[in-house]
């Protein structure tokens, strides 16, 4: 009779000791089932969410070291800043799908009115610099391309307006409804340099600027409607109103009010010219869109030895760690869970496998004194512990699948509870994304998915492979005469 066929009789005629070692086996499978499916909606949430975050990065000082920095350090630091040169050679980085760079700065007018939506504003008197002239060098204009904004009417720059400064404009939809323009009107803006010396806000001098509206776009916070969305009216709408100011310039528009702006500053406050040595090129904020999420990482370790002290890559997929507290608290549980039940399989497992094995010492010496080869005999055995593990691992690949579900339900609701997410709070900031924790939490999904499945199988018959491997080695050292005798 082969080893083969031994096996299966050997495991049909112990049916006891069969059971107990598939009851084993089961157990500890739904543990590490349980941690695998875990890990594998996790890592699923992940990478949906950093890809809803997006690609985006940008170059800015590192404000949090700034913040540690002592009162001695402060006397001889110097604000660092980076080159027009060097956000362009990072732009040519092969990571890089397309990038822009871009410089603001407020104006105000006496011949619109800013639009205010449903914000209840006391009347102002005096100039109110409530539009933002923001530059854009990238022609289809990045805020348009990454989603941030629509183009409903009229048309994006072209190259030639960008490269020869032209004052063109792209206002918004509900601006221009407010003063009656339309595509092709010229709206006047002014830029007012205030004199504070005196105590009063008097207007030192200005100037007044021409841009003729070839667009008019929707910013996604109007785009964009639903319940969630009127959980925080404040927030919304002090942020609508901003981005429905804004009036998207060629970088030339807004570096020549600048520096209007500079050169009166200096002239008032002549201290201050320091601050000013490099011109504007210091103001700018680049951003880069990169091919995918998998090239953040290496991106940032390309990028950051170029840049100047205090300074570094931020890209926005580093918000999921301030929107996935819960998600990522879950997945280190579950790793310890995962790592703790494959040690706890592995001794257990290969201790009763080796108490099996002694009681079953005269029968394994019988095979070896008729010539029966070790490895024959290892065999053997490896195939009735496999046997029973592959219907244990087979039945836990289910059940662990509902514990996980059921668990990380729990995890979660604790975990919410203890950290006090609200649920209405979006996460804002120059990437204008508006990914919610909400958003995180409602994609998470425990799945009976093929990888599940998979890595399941592997890493379970695996773990009781090894657990059977130092069991073995007491056949290898049994004597067949010893034991006959």
């Amino acid at each position: 009779m082969n080893f083969f066929k031994r096996g299966l009789l050997s495991i049909t005629r112990k049916k006891g000791k069969s059971l107990i070692l598939l009851a084993i086996i089961f157990i500890l499978g739904n543990l590490i089932a349980g941690g695998i499916s875990i890990q594998q909606a996790t890592s699923n949430v992940e990478q949906t969410i950093k890809e809803r975050l997006g690609t985006s990065a940008t170059l800015q000082p590192d404000h949090e070291a700034m913040n540690q920095m002592s009162e001695e350090e402060w006397m001889d630091f110097e604000y660092p800043t980076v080159s027009l040169d060097l956000i362009k050679q990072v732009g040519q980085l092969n990571y890089v799908k397309y990038y822009d760079y871009s410089i603001s700065t407020y104006l105000g007018s006496d011949n619109l009115d800013s639009y205010q939506g449903d914000m209840e504003m006391d009347m102002y008197e005096g100039h109110s610099m409530d539009f933002r002239l923001k530059g854009t060098n990238y022609a289809p204009v990045m805020d348009f391309e990454e989603g941030n904004a629509q183009l409903v009417d009229g048309r994006v720059f072209n190259d030639e307006e960008i490269a020869n400064d032209t004052p063109v404009a792209i206002i918004s939809k509900n601006l221009a409804e407010h003063n009656q323009i339309a595509i092709g009107d010229t709206i006047a803006l002014t830029n007012i340099v205030f004199d504070y010396d005196s105590g009063d806000e008097e207007v030192y001098d200005s100037r007044d600027t021409a841009l003729e509206v070839i667009g008019l776009f929707e910013p996604l916070s109007s785009v964009e409607e639903g319940e969630e969305s009127n959980q925080d009216r404040g927030m919304w709408d002090f942020m609508d109103m901003e981005a429905q100011n804004t009036v998207y310039v060629p970088n030339g528009v807004v570096a020549e009010e600048f520096e209007f702006q500079i050169e009166k500053t200096i002239e008032l406050y002549p201290e201050d010219a320091m601050y000013y040595d490099e011109g504007i090129d210091g103001f700018y904020t680049p951003k880069y869109v990169l091919h995918s999420v998998d090239d953040v990482e290496a991106f940032t370790e390309e990028v950051q030895p170029l840049l100047p002290d205090m300074y570094l890559v931020r890209s926005a997929v580093d918000q999921y760690d301030n929107i996935a507290g819960p998600i990522q608290s879950m997945s280190k549980q579950s790793n310890y869970v995962l790592i703790a039940s494959i040690i706890a399989s592995v001794l257990i497992i290969g201790l009763v496998v080796l108490l099996f094995l002694r009681d079953r010492k005269r029968e394994l010496g019988i095979y070896l004194s008729l010539g029966e080869s070790r490895g024959r005999v290892v065999s053997q055995i490896l195939i009735e512990v496999m046997l029973i593990a592959l219907i244990g691992i087979a039945l836990s690949l289910f059940s662990g699948n509902l514990l996980a579900s059921s668990v990380s339900d729990t995890l979660i609701a604790n975990d919410e509870q203890n950290q006090g997410f609200d649920d209405g709070f979006y996460y804002y900031d120059e990437f204008e994304t508006n990914v919610s924790s909400n958003d995180v939490l409602d994609s998470y999904e425990v799945q009976l998915s093929t990888t599940y499945i998979v890595w399941f199988l592997v890493v379970g018959l695996l773990t009781v492979l090894l657990s059977t491997v130092i069991p073995l080695l007491y056949i290898v050292r049994l004597n067949p005469k010893k034991i006959l005798m």
